[in-house]
């Protein structure tokens, strides 16, 4: 028997990400089919993709939609009227909703993080209980592997890495202030702790509690003591449920907030960032030179903010 799909189809604003504009976005209803249309002003960087998102609780949190059609990835050109269709077939969550579209533009190297909550769990540090902590992010972009050498000379002019001949290697022996000077010069930023977890765990695609960055076995996903030598080429590995790799295992990633023993306790609910000052960094995911448990997603190190070594490295976030 068919379903009937009863929505309500909001006319989005815009959203600006890279140097696009997309503008006068409206969609309509016929059947079981959705027509969005936009209009694009700036052409597309090589490599960015157009893509669009949907929200069904008033645009609190957005999911890309990856089954639609039309002017959507890397081809799509300025102009008037560019147009994206979708079914609506098998898609019982979205009957009677709301539906809110935002089209944005995903550059080259990252994915796209749907917002939503979860739940962080973790070891009271004092009295050694078990914790949790419930959270909300709003969407936002994340690279899809660690910032690699070629990356990091061809932006800040030099290498910073100990070990030659790998330049899609992630680079590494990079103080925090290294990276946040590397992020600010790309427009860009270092993840939160929160942010970081979040991604980590497949954001709102997460499959169950897993123990590492798309798996619960270890070797699928990540380089560590017991299979490597040294850092390795990124993305190698298998990625999590939203297509980021190497979240456990290669080299540690600095977080931008200030490390606290008690930060389950402290941090707010809605986008936190950690405490407001500090002595050291955190830093999350394990590294090659890690046992399996520093690789564990619920794992927290710390880390004077000036330190470098050669199994910390870090990848970048972007706002919408």
């Amino acid at each position: 028997m068919n379903k009937k799909y009863i929505l309500i189809l909001t006319l989005l604003s815009f959203a600006v990400v890279s140097a696009q504009t997309f503008k006068n976005v409206r969609a309509k209803q016929d059947g079981l089919s959705i027509t969005v249309q936009y209009d694009m002003v700036g052409k597309l960087y090589r490599g960015d993709e157009v893509a669009l998102t949907f929200s069904t609780d008033n645009g609190e949190t957005y999911s890309v939609i990856k089954d639609a059609e039309g002017d959507l990835g890397s081809n799509v050109l300025p102009g008037k009227n560019n147009e994206i269709n979708w079914l609506l077939i098998d898609k019982d969550f979205i009957i009677g909703k709301i539906i809110n579209f935002r089209v944005v533009t995903i550059p080259e190297g990252m994915v796209y993080v749907d917002g939503g909550k979860f739940t962080r769990t973790g070891i009271d540090g004092k009295k050694k209980e078990r914790t949790e902590h419930s959270i909300e992010l709003d969407s936002f972009l994340m690279d899809a592997t660690e910032v690699t050498q070629r990356e990091y000379r061809h932006v800040m002019g030099k290498y910073a890495s100990d070990y030659t001949g790998c330049m899609e290697c992630p680079v590494e022996n990079v103080s925090w202030f290294d990276a946040i000077a590397y992020a600010r010069k790309v427009g860009k930023r270092l993840p939160t702790e929160a942010e970081w977890e979040y991604a980590a765990r497949g954001g709102a695609y997460a499959k169950g509690n897993q123990s590492y960055s798309g798996s619960n076995r270890i070797d699928d996903v990540a380089w560590y003591l017991a299979n490597t030598q040294s850092k390795q080429p990124v993305g190698k590995k298998k990625p999590n449920a939203i297509g980021i790799y190497d979240m456990s295992g290669n080299v540690w990633e600095w977080c931008s907030d200030w490390y606290h023993d008690d930060y389950f306790q402290i941090a707010k609910t809605e986008n936190p960032k950690g405490p407001d000052y500090g002595t050291e960094k955190v830093v999350r995911g394990g590294s090659w030179f890690s046992n399996d448990v520093f690789c564990n997603v619920s794992r927290r190190y710390k880390l004077k903010p000036d330190y470098r070594d050669t199994n910390f490295g870090f990848r970048c976030v972007k706002d919408l």
